[in-house]
């Protein structure tokens, strides 16, 4: 069986440490930025509209937007995470 719990309302897995979707202030809180940056790299972002009408926004498309540096484009468009070491920077 899958280990997704529903964690703070939105769907997360345990072993990533952090949720895949969260409201504009956990998203600023959890990347590390303050919330006028958040509000605007949402503006690039489509949220998520729950059941009860509360807009969550999906952390990787908002880290995207923040550090795209981070992020390279594959062969076929496919989008592949540049994994550094720690003392690589």
């Amino acid at each position: 069986m899958c280990p997704i719990t529903w964690f703070s309302g939105t769907w997360h897995d345990p072993d990533l440490g952090r949720p895949i979707a969260a409201p504009l202030e956990q998203c600023a809180q959890l990347l590390g930025v303050d919330l006028v940056t958040i509000q605007e790299a949402a503006t690039n972002v489509e949220p998520y509209i729950r059941a009860d009408g509360t807009r969550v926004w999906s952390l990787m498309q908002l880290e995207r937007q923040l550090r795209p540096e981070a992020y390279r484009t594959r062969r076929g468009g496919y989008i592949d995470r540049r994994w550094t070491l720690a003392g690589d920077t």
